[in-house]
């Protein structure tokens, strides 16, 4: 986002509820599916960041918003 309200509860409370999210995503991906889980351990900081979720397309939104409101 390309403007800034000066409202950094706001954010803080954004980038919470997106990390809450994504870690709940990771969660949920990890019961349903443990071979994501070791191929997550073995991925690089860039292919993490790309797939910050369960790689649904929701989590690919938030973990683009993510830093970047």
């Amino acid at each position: 986002m390309g403007r800034s309200t000066g409202n950094r509860a706001v954010v803080k409370n954004l980038q919470d509820a997106l990390m809450a999210f994504l870690a709940d995503q990771r969660q949920s991906a990890a019961e349903n599916d443990p071979q994501r889980v070791k191929d997550r351990e073995a991925a690089t900081p860039e292919e993490l960041e790309n797939d910050p979720g369960c790689g649904c397309e929701d989590c690919i939104a938030a973990g683009q918003l993510l830093g970047r409101i």
